[in-house]
């Protein structure tokens, strides 16, 4: 038999575009749509090139082909794979080890069942990996950035899920189970999960960016980014260990009570970390949520209102918003080292809570000076800095745009 070429071809060609992709956002820092619509046009190329998912043994219904509704659910899956991978991408060692223990699976998988492809495409990624491993776990010196989450969560859900291989009907019998291909990539679906539910039950866009994700909770918990990456990659360890025993283990009944004592475990761990957000209760959740919804069209606002800025000193006029919006009690501008602006607030939010002072330099001659107040909620009080920051990133932007200007 011969290797489909056009699959081949057409998962480098996809590859690099979504590569590409991810690093003009380090760059540009583009829009969820914009990013999201690169990411479809990435999956079109796949499609184009015949990858699709034919069929799955799922319980109690046997074997199913899923016919033309499978290029739907093959779009969906790499679409969803792709996205979380980058979504865990926050903490130092932790998207790249997990996407270590995904190829290993994938490789493994590809040795025992003749797949020559996926094998050395598996193989080769997890080497790659644990060599940048070695400068990616914290402390790191080196960074993967959307460049590199992006273009591994799209590879590894293109050969976890597609049902094109080397040779036909060889990657088939992979699909033990409809949720199987998943499992390795367990740690990051369970995070864009608990991400898609939070942010609609407290009123933001589920696109928009936060730290509450199950590292940042992990890291408020264990203190060490070290702990936390150990954490998620026992986890991630624990649902590989699970994945190639129900796709090599014998049929026989130790196989079995094996993967269910796993699950079992896998199921306990998902619940420990579930109760990390468990400390603020749904009435302050709900009680927040019109505070949150500001939040989120205060970043709209300033993003937009900032890329019509036309001078310096009516971009930084704007960050008077911070006191007058964000209930800050100060915001100081300094410009070459000396005041150039300041506003403080007369009547400050919290008087007897503890006062958060903070500073970001938004270019080489500008910084930013302002304080806030300890709210009650820690996801309103993250939130709010995170939109504040948002709003100086974009005025970093505005900036720069004004200074090639002239």
């Amino acid at each position: 038999m011969h290797p489909d070429y056009s699959a081949i071809l057409s998962l480098f060609l996809g590859t690099t575009w979504i590569a590409i992709l991810g690093t003009l956002d380090d760059k540009i820092h583009m829009g969820w749509r914009l990013k999201l619509a690169g990411q479809i046009i990435g999956v079109a190329i796949l499609l184009v090139g015949g990858h699709t998912l034919k069929n799955a043994s799922i319980p109690l219904l046997g074997l199913v082909d899923f016919g033309w509704s499978g290029a739907i659910f093959f779009a969906l899956s790499v679409l969803i794979i792709t996205n979380a991978v980058n979504l865990i991408d926050g903490l130092d060692g932790l998207a790249g080890g997990i996407c270590f223990f995904a190829a290993l699976v994938s490789a493994v998988i590809g040795v025992f069942k003749a797949d020559i492809f996926l094998a050395v495409i598996g193989f080769g990624i997890s080497g790659g990996l644990l060599a940048f491993l070695r400068f990616n776990f914290p402390p790191a010196s080196v960074f993967m950035g959307d460049g590199g989450s992006l273009m591994l969560g799209f590879l590894l859900s293109t050969l976890a899920t597609s049902s094109v291989a080397t040779s036909p009907g060889q990657r088939s019998g992979v699909f033990t189970m409809i949720l199987l291909p998943f499992l390795p990539f367990g740690i990051a679906l369970l995070d864009v999960s608990v991400a898609i539910v939070r942010r609609g039950v407290s009123g933001r866009c589920i696109f928009h960016p936060d730290t509450d994700h199950i590292h940042h909770r992990l890291m408020d918990t264990l203190g060490r980014p070290r702990r936390v990456v150990a954490v998620l990659y026992l986890f991630s360890a624990l649902l590989s260990a699970i994945t190639l025993t129900m796709v090599l283990g014998p049929q026989h009944q130790f196989y079995r009570v094996y993967v269910v004592f796993m699950g079992v475990v896998a199921l306990g761990l998902v619940i420990l970390l579930l109760r990390l957000y468990t400390r603020e209760g749904l009435p302050q959740i709900l009680g927040n949520r019109s505070h949150m919804k500001f939040l989120a069209s205060f970043a709209d606002y300033m993003c937009r209102r900032l890329q019509r800025a036309t001078t310096e000193d009516e971009a930084l006029m704007l960050l008077e918003r911070g006191v007058t919006d964000l209930g800050f009690d100060y915001v100081r501008v300094e410009r070459d080292g000396e005041l150039f602006m300041e506003w403080t607030s007369s009547r400050k939010l919290h008087p007897d809570s503890e006062r958060i002072e903070q500073k970001r330099s938004v270019c080489p001659r500008i910084s930013i000076y302002w304080a806030t107040p300890t709210h009650d909620s820690d996801s309103f009080q993250k939130y709010l800095l995170l939109t504040w920051n948002q709003s100086l990133r974009a005025l970093s932007n505005c900036l720069e745009r004004l200074h090639d200007r002239h």
